[in-house]
């Protein structure tokens, strides 16, 4: 309005001026008594008129361009604040379905008056009477957009309060939510301490059957040893009887002739204890392994009982006044005993029945790498999956992946003696299993580092590794 109040003005100026310029000048006299020079032309009242017609009508619709343009800053300003509502709008949570539905009516006939007024600003040109009711529709619609957007922020005030309430009250319903889980956090953990003593007694008692176990294990593993013993006993036996019986029904020899053949067995023996390089007075000690059974130790002297048929020495064989006496060759024969009771807990003989001996210890190529290499064991080879027998009573204390290995079993024996059994197909041991001699401890194969089908067969005594080939024998 203020355009076009200055429109106006400045059209009846213009007017004003232009009637000012056409009134005829009054008549001066010429010097001389002469007229004077003839005036310009005036234009006529038309032309007049038309000019100032034009001149009007051109400030006119510049006066209403400008209004225009205003009204447009307006209806931008207008449009960024109805955006601005909407997002507003969007944000409110908690916002009835119907009072959204009633918003976006109203939004939408803001833009619909929105594009009119553009409508009505784009037809400006046509003629004046059209712009001017063109602007006064605008106003009027600005109205009711101005009444429509107090009554959207009255809603979005609305809106926030319901939020704020509805807030209010999840606040409330959460503060007693956790309430009540806190009680029944203090409840549970109550529970749990109850449960943890209940544990710790269910951990002791398990703990002493765990004991119990153990203890029963190691009599059964001690009974299993005695019966292998009293089983290698009772064979000895058998064969001493059969050869008292023969010497029964033959002559008798001399005691000098069973002194000399118990000493020259016992010479046998001791020669081949030596070159294994075992303490024989150690086997008599048992071996200090966490949870291992080990088999019992040897007697120094007579273990167990002793018996058989009385045979009587005839007079001729009785100690003679001169010499050697009786209990000495008893003395001979109780050693013989001792030290073939020590053979049947060494690791005599080969784990296989049949096998071909591969490589040595000691000193040899690698055969993977070409190169001189220490080689801790013999390797004996045979068909894939032959089974692997233990060569000696004692208690498993490895079972399983030994890197270049492979699968490996090793056995402790008495006397810190070792047996060890790689590149196995299949383990059939577990840890602290005892096995006795000719036992099952796994199927030859070739894992870890190896190039074929063969067992490692390794002996050592107290960690350090002695040649097997003094054990093997013959095959």
């Amino acid at each position: 309005m203020t355009g076009l109040t200055m429109g106006r003005r400045a059209a009846a100026g213009l007017c004003a001026g232009l009637l000012l310029w056409a009134a005829p000048a009054p008549a001066q006299d010429a010097p001389g008594g002469a007229a004077a020079a003839a005036t310009p032309a005036v234009p006529d009242r038309e032309t007049l008129l038309r000019l100032l017609a034009e001149e009007m009508t051109t400030r006119l619709v510049t006066a209403l361009s400008i209004q225009a343009r205003s009204h447009a800053a307006e209806v931008a300003t207008l449009e960024y604040r109805l955006r601005q509502t909407e997002e507003r709008l969007e944000r409110a949570e908690g916002e009835r379905d119907r009072r959204e539905e009633a918003h976006r009516r109203e939004l939408s006939a803001m833009r619909d008056l929105l594009a009119r007024a553009e409508a009505a600003v784009g037809g400006i040109g046509a003629s004046q009477a059209a712009m001017k009711q063109a602007l006064e529709t605008r106003e009027e619609d600005i109205g009711r957009l101005k009444a429509a957007l107090g009554a959207a922020l009255g809603s979005l005030a609305e809106a926030r309060q319901e939020v704020r309430r509805t807030q209010a009250a999840a606040a409330e319903a959460t503060a007693a939510e956790l309430a009540a889980m806190r009680s029944r956090l203090d409840a549970a953990t109550a529970a749990l301490e109850a449960s943890r003593g209940e544990g710790r007694g269910l951990a002791a008692d398990r703990d002493r059957l765990a004991a119990e176990a153990e203890a029963l294990r190691h009599a059964e593993a001690r009974l299993r040893l005695d019966r292998d013993i009293a089983v290698g006993e009772r064979d000895a036996m058998s064969d001493r009887l059969e050869q008292a019986a023969a010497r029964v029904a033959d002559p008798l020899p001399s005691a000098d002739g069973l002194e000399s053949q118990a000493l020259e067995r016992l010479g046998q023996i001791e020669q081949f204890l030596s070159s294994t390089g075992i303490n024989v007075s150690r086997l008599s000690q048992p071996i200090p392994a966490k949870g291992a059974v080990v088999p019992p130790p040897l007697p120094v002297s007579r273990q167990g009982g002793r018996g058989g048929p009385f045979v009587p020495l005839a007079r001729d064989r009785e100690p003679d006044a001169a010499g050697k006496p009786g209990p000495q060759l008893e003395r001979h024969l109780d050693r013989l005993e001792r030290i073939e009771r020590v053979l049947r807990v060494m690791p005599i003989g080969a784990p296989l029945a049949s096998y071909s001996f591969e490589s040595g210890f000691g000193r040899r190529s690698d055969p993977f790498r070409k190169r001189a290499a220490m080689h801790e064991g013999v390797d004996l080879a045979a068909p894939m999956r032959t089974p692997l027998h233990a060569t000696a009573p004692g208690t498993v204390v490895h079972a399983g992946r030994k890197a270049a290995y492979g699968n490996t079993v090793d056995v402790r024996h008495a006397g810190g003696l070792v047996t060890r059994y790689a590149h196995l197909a299949d383990v059939k041991v577990s840890v602290g299993d005892t096995v006795a001699r000719g036992d099952v401890v796994g199927l030859l194969g070739s894992t870890g580092r190896s190039t074929g089908p063969h067992v490692h067969y390794e002996v050592m005594i107290d960690g350090t590794a002695v040649d097997p080939a003094r054990f093997l024998g013959r095959r």
